[in-house]
């Protein structure tokens, strides 16, 4: 599990300097509809975020306003990026926050592991926010 997406510097315009964000690959939705791939369920899903970045603050917010604090639990990422991308806090980390551990589901050292989990040969960005499908094993939206 090496293997590493681009550099981070490639996702800026070389000119502007402007954050080029790029389509997610996984766009699904929790869904009541009889046949959906992702139905509701208390404590299938867990969400990762990171306090660095605003994309995971909005989850955050949407998850406190429609009360699923107990439904859908979460883990932030060490603030940190490196290039292997955003890594999970260790037990001997000190670093404030809420939530701000070890991955509680696999135990993996960085969230692109989950991505490599689920596809070895996975070639896109490993994104905050990532909802996860614990029972599926799946990513369901990375946006």
């Amino acid at each position: 599990m090496d293997k590493a997406p681009s550099p981070i510097t490639q996702w800026a315009d070389k000119k502007s300097g402007a954050f080029n964000r790029a389509p997610s690959q996984f766009r699904n939705w929790i869904s009541r509809k009889p046949d959906a791939e992702f139905p509701p369920e208390k404590g299938r899903y867990h969400l990762y975020v990171s306090y660095a970045c605003p994309w995971a603050h909005r989850t955050l917010i949407v998850r406190k306003l429609k009360g699923l604090e107990d439904i859908i639990p979460y883990t932030a990422v060490h603030w940190e990026m490196l290039e292997k991308g955003w890594r999970f806090a260790t037990p001997d980390d000190n670093v404030p926050g809420d939530n701000v551990t070890p991955d509680p589901i696999h135990g993996f050292a960085h969230l692109r592991d989950i991505y490599f989990k689920i596809n070895p040969d996975y070639e896109g960005r490993f994104t905050v926010p990532t909802l996860y499908d614990v029972k599926q094993g799946k990513i369901v939206s990375n946006e």
